[in-house]
């Protein structure tokens, strides 16, 4: 993000944009808050994730974040879901649910050994 912050800052000095307006105290507090949990705190859980746990389970978190932020939005933004919405969230969950829990409902079985042929 830095990067890409760094290019798109030089591109628009060279396409001649200008600041016409000084961002609010909130708004600076708003992007520190996205650097700092959005990018940061999130690849260190993702990295502690993915050397102690599975990988399914590990990647499961693209799963869970539009689900969180779908609650977000309905209990603090006022936002409110459809029908289709509703189950399209039971759906995510209950998918994360089966990767997690997967190998205890659904163990899977050893591969046989072959018998000795007898004489």
């Amino acid at each position: 993000m830095l990067a890409a912050g760094i290019v798109l800052l030089a591109a628009s000095w060279l396409s001649g944009e200008t600041l016409t307006r000084v961002p609010s105290w909130s708004g600076i507090a708003a992007l520190a808050y996205l650097a700092i949990f959005g990018s940061l705190i999130a690849i260190n859980a993702y990295m502690f994730l993915i050397r102690n746990v599975t990988p399914a389970v590990a990647t499961s978190y693209a799963y869970v974040n539009p689900v969180v932020a779908v609650l977000l939005g309905t209990g603090f933004g006022g936002e409110s879901l459809s029908l289709i919405e509703w189950l399209a969230l039971a759906v995510i969950i209950f998918a994360v649910v089966l990767v997690t829990l997967g190998k205890y409902l659904f163990p899977v079985r050893s591969e046989a050994t072959p018998c000795k042929a007898s004489k």
